[in-house]
C-alpha cells in the first residue's frame, strides 16, 4: 500500500481483508454467547468489541480508503496499536488493561 504495489490490485487482495474483519466479528459474537458475558454489562467484553470495530475501520482507511498516503500511513499504525490494546483486553479481561 505504501509502495503501490501492482499486487495491491489483485483480486484475492482484495477479498481476503473483507473475509478477516467477518471472521473476527463472527468470532467476537461467538464469544459472548460462549462465556455467557455481554456487552454494555461487562466493561471488558464492551471495550474489545467497540475497539474491534475502530480496528475494522482504521484498517479501511488504510487499506482503501485514505486519500494520501499520510492519512493511510497514520491509519495503519493507529490500526496495529489498536490490535496490541484488543490483545491485552483479551489477555487481561480488563477495559483498561494498564491499571490491571
Amino acid at each position: 500500500m505504501i509502495q503501490n504495489h501492482p499486487r495491491l490490485q489483485r483480486r484475492w487482495v482484495k477479498i481476503v481483508p473483507h473475509l478477516i474483519d467477518s471472521a473476527l466479528l463472527l468470532s467476537g459474537i461467538s464469544l459472548v454467547f460462549t462465556i455467557h458475558q455481554y456487552p454494555f454489562v461487562n466493561h471488558w467484553l464492551t471495550a474489545k468489541l467497540l475497539a474491534l470495530l475502530l480496528y475494522i475501520i482504521l484498517g479501511s482507511i488504510a487499506l482503501k480508503r485514505g486519500k494520501t498516503k499520510t492519512i493511510r500511513l497514520t491509519a495503519w499504525i493507529s490500526a496495529l496499536g489498536i490490535f496490541f490494546y484488543l490483545v491485552t483486553v483479551a489477555i487481561t479481561r480488563a477495559a483498561n488493561p494498564l491499571i490491571w
